[in-house]
């Protein structure tokens, strides 16, 4: 066979053990060198696929569509630096777990290291930030497609077990890259992996429940998690009569929770910062809330354990003195078959009584406003919120301003965001790769600088047909800047660390054919709301503005909570 040919042929294998391993979707920049790739993707009947001129947009579009879905995209990429616009969306994979498949095409090695046009070293390129990575040979008809097919089944396997996350498959092709049209038979033989269940013994769990048989103040915390935990921790928190401090990303966070919830811990710990607490467990990863973690480091616990499916230490203030690795939801399902029923609620009551106060205060306050606060958009998308509507929330302040003010009136179908490395990049791209992902509708809450950085990724929109929503937050720069201590040094402070910009995105909207709104009050932007469709709308705020107003925020609260029975301290 000549050498296009093999090229087609291997290339062709290659997508079809990727599909036959249940890899679905294939995100495909353009390029030379990926062409053999292309036309395999081009002409396998079961591809479904995107193309986007942007590699590092692409990336972090397969990454957000591996958020959603728990399974890998297929990023495919040409040679050169094509591939180093891959990293930043790898480092998100890598830190945040998201299965991943980066599928890039290189030159043979007598092009290697000798001045050949856009080539570069890509051998082991991501170095640590993927779980697995192999140099695939030159297409030969020596090479037994078993070679390839058992590599394919391997590179899916360590995308998703033991810690999901990236997996690099570097691909040579010699010149020519194909031939004439070809018939490709697929693979006849795949090897399947299956994953093992995590499941705590017997003696585990009789020692856990020794353990919190004596403890009455504790704390269920449920970090960002890649899994549905309600069920088991609205279980746990019942049986224990716990207060449960759920993250944004946690997948708990809706008014249709029980008593237990609580969703206004960030301004509660700020006025109620002294409260104490004997013992916390907790799911999931890392917190937003800064404020959850000071209060933590004042704690002086004795019992602080940490109940997660993978190995990654998520412990960044070192407080952790017990570690579980187990299926969250068999680990509590195996305790409550011993776990006796606290039957005093007081102390969980109390927790309650204070979350509702919360509630009743932040309803009154927003219902008095007229013009557009940045906590009072989290406010109005917490009413939009509903099934089968989706949250995509961006880095710095508009996460941090729904971790603490967002309560959706019902029950949405995922709150995401990119906490991996809380990157501002990609932001767009993501948000649509949740989208296609979920299949459903997703509303995006971003930064005007977050917006910047990836108006790239705008052209995405008009070639999904699902309702996307980009709600930009327009405060002139980095807004998040202005609570932080380096905000007195201006001198340096809105050169450098703000960057103010002065633009405002509606030519931005109008370049992709995308409908523009720009709401002044929470009555026009409810009316947009009222009439949902893929558009981008643009809300102006100040950043002195916002900062005075969320100290006014967390000043009527405590005015509020100011006549409350103290908590009886040890």
């Amino acid at each position: 066979m000549d050498t296009g040919s093999q090229n087609e042929s291997w290339a062709f294998k290659l997508i079809d053990a990727l599909i036959g391993q249940g890899v679905e979707y294939f995100c495909c920049a353009p390029g030379s060198r990926s062409t053999s790739l292309a036309l395999g993707i081009a002409n396998h009947p079961k591809v479904k696929r995107l193309v986007h001129f942007d590699e590092r947009g692409l990336c972090f579009h397969a990454v957000g569509y591996g958020k959603a879905t728990k399974k890998p995209a297929a990023v495919v990429a040409t040679s050169g630096s094509a591939i180093g616009n891959l990293m930043p969306a790898v480092m998100e994979a890598c830190n945040d777990r998201v299965p991943l498949l980066l599928v890039t095409a290189d030159r043979p090695p007598e092009l290697r290291d000798c001045g050949a046009n856009q080539t570069c070293d890509q051998v082991k390129l991501f170095q640590n930030f993927v779980r697995w990575q192999v140099d695939l040979p030159c297409p030969d008809d020596r090479i037994s497609e078993h070679y390839l097919s058992g590599t394919i089944s391997h590179a899916v396997a360590a995308s998703t077990y033991p810690t999901p996350g990236p997996v690099h498959i570097n691909c040579m092709f010699r010149e020519p890259l194909f031939s004439l049209p070809l018939d490709h038979p697929p693979i006849q033989k795949h090897v399947f992996f299956q994953q093992p269940v995590l499941q705590p013994s017997e003696a585990s769990v009789a020692e856990w429940e020794k353990r919190l048989s004596g403890k009455r103040n504790g704390v269920i915390l449920v970090g960002s998690s890649n899994s549905d935990l309600s069920e088991a921790v609205f279980s746990l928190g019942e049986r224990l009569k716990w207060p449960i401090f759920a993250d944004i990303l946690s997948s708990l966070r809706t008014a249709d929770g029980p008593d237990s919830l609580i969703t206004y811990y960030d301004p509660l710990l700020k006025l109620k910062n002294c409260v104490a607490v004997d013992a916390v467990i907790q799911f999931g990863d890392r917190f937003v809330s800064k404020t959850l973690s000071q209060w933590l480091e004042k704690q002086k616990l004795e019992f602080f354990l940490h109940i997660s499916d993978h190995s990654m230490r998520q412990d960044p203030s070192h407080l952790v003195t017990h570690r579980v690795i187990s299926c969250p939801q068999i680990f509590v399902h195996e305790l409550l078959g011993s776990l006796a029923q606290q039957s005093d609620a007081s102390w969980q009551n109390q927790w309650h009584h204070w979350d509702q106060r919360c509630h009743e205060k932040l309803a009154e306050i927003f219902s008095s406003q007229t013009t557009l606060s940045e906590p009072g958009i989290v406010w109005e998308i917490g009413a939009f919120l509903s099934t089968p509507w989706c949250l995509f929330v961006g880095t710095s302040m508009p996460i941090r301003d729904a971790n603490q003010f967002l309560l959706p009136a019902s029950h949405c179908s995922g709150i995401y965001g990119n906490r991996g490395v809380s990157g501002i990049d990609g932001i767009i791209a993501t948000a649509c790769g949740i989208a296609k992902g979920k299949n459903q509708p997703l509303l995006a809450l971003i930064g005007d600088l977050t917006c910047l950085h990836d108006l790239t990724s705008l052209a995405l929109l008009p070639k999904l047909d699902i309702p996307i929503i980009l709600c930009v937050v327009n405060n002139d720069g980095g807004g998040i800047f202005s609570f932080l201590p380096v905000s007195k040094r201006q001198e340096a402070f809105e050169e450098f660390i703000v960057t103010p910009h002065g633009v405002t995105f509606e030519s931005a909207a109008s370049l992709f054919r995308i409908p523009y709104f720009h709401p002044k009050t929470h009555e026009e932007l409810r009316a947009i709301f009222s009439h949902p469709q893929s558009c981008i709308i643009e809300i102006t705020t100040d950043r002195t503005e916002n900062v005075q107003f969320h100290e006014e925020i967390i000043h009527s609260l405590g005015k509020c909570l100011h006549a409350e029975t103290p908590m009886i301290l040890r």
